[in-house]
């Protein structure tokens, strides 16, 4: 005599209700809309989120090469060539090739970069408050602390890892800044300290 098991059919097959609650789709989605709200803010400058990170971290470690900055940013080596030759066809970096090592090419912010980094530093933070808005400063320090975990736990699971420089330790292969970089929320509820 065979027994009748009783599974639900969420258990049995992977639904698009269950799509719906799932990590996975949901991180998607807000990613989503984290590009769509820098796009609104952005909206007379042609520059996407990863093109706008890649410069500001150009400008903030000047003179590394393409590939330093991709694992900085975390994009993988084609992304990179492609973000790179679009802020150097519109003027916003030049890369330079050392008289000492002619198989690279250092990266460097241009007048025109920098001109662009100064006058969005209210877009990002205003596209990063638009995103975080409808959650109180109590809900938004504790969603970007379970993200930043979340983040540096599964980095290696990327497939173009983020690989940041520690000041004496060589490689750190973390999503998470150092403790001192971490997110903080101002008292009117701002989120300090991280680009989108």
């Amino acid at each position: 005599m065979s027994q009748k098991i009783s599974v639900t059919p969420s258990v049995l097959q992977w639904t698009l209700d269950d799509a719906y609650r799932g990590p996975g789709h949901l991180i998607r989605r807000l990613q989503q809309i984290a590009v769509g709200i820098f796009i609104d803010e952005f909206k007379s400058i042609d520059i996407t989120p990863v093109q706008y990170m890649a410069l500001v971290a150009v400008r903030d470690r000047p003179g590394l090469e393409q590939q330093a900055i991709a694992d900085l940013i975390a994009i993988d080596r084609s992304s990179a060539g492609r973000v790179f030759q679009f802020l150097e066809d519109r003027g916003f970096v030049q890369r330079v090739t050392p008289k000492n090592n002619r198989r690279t090419k250092q990266a460097f912010v241009t007048p025109a970069g920098t001109r662009l980094l100064n006058g969005c530093s209210k877009l990002i933070r205003k596209a990063e408050e638009r995103i975080l808005k409808v959650l109180n400063a109590q809900e938004q320090k504790q969603f970007m602390q379970l993200l930043v975990k979340l983040v540096d736990i599964n980095n290696t699971q990327s497939r173009a890892p983020l690989r940041i420089d520690g000041p004496s330790k060589g490689k750190r292969n973390s999503a998470a800044p150092p403790a001192d970089a971490l997110v903080v929320i101002d008292g009117r509820g701002r989120l300090k300290g991280r680009g989108l």
